[in-house]
């Protein structure tokens, strides 16, 4: 499928086949394509938790106000983002990069976000959207559908 045709026919599904199961392959692939996504710095600031145990995908289902998907689906994704991920060794975002590109970048980074809350909160949360919704058109090539859920905290 190529990328017009998963942005056109992606659908947030609320009931999925809880017999299915992704393969280790198939999660892998996913989760190498949702790295792919672009972030401020290279940080990508989120953090996927593969949530695989039955009960505490019952517990979070409760949660959720009862949404089916939560437990029926093949992989159930939490969805943390590292407001400070900037702060931790961010020469490592740029290991695999040019001398150069390091030399002026990794410098960048501290200025960029320090004293900035506003800031270092709405890169992190752009981050995890930039990534989801690669993740999902990614699912959507792969043959799969999916459903995000919000979860208000309350």
């Amino acid at each position: 499928m190529n990328t017009f045709e998963a942005i056109r026919e992606r659908r947030a599904v609320k009931h999925f086949d809880p017999s299915h199961e992704f393969t280790k392959q198939e999660t892998d692939q996913l989760l190498d394509l949702a790295m792919q996504a672009p972030s401020s710095f290279n940080i990508q600031h989120w953090r996927l938790v593969n949530v695989t145990d039955k009960t505490l995908r019952a517990n979070l289902r409760e949660a959720a106000n009862n949404q089916a998907q939560v437990t029926e689906a093949s992989l159930l994704f939490v969805v943390t983002v590292d407001i400070k991920a900037w702060e931790k060794d961010p020469a490592r975002y740029w290991v695999n990069a040019p001398k150069e590109a390091q030399d002026i970048l990794v410098p960048w980074i501290h200025p960029f976000y320090s004293g900035k809350d506003q800031l270092q909160r709405d890169e992190a949360m752009r981050s995890a959207g930039i990534m989801l919704q690669t993740m999902m058109l990614s699912a959507k090539a792969m043959g799969y559908d999916y459903c995000p859920i919000v979860e208000s905290g309350s």
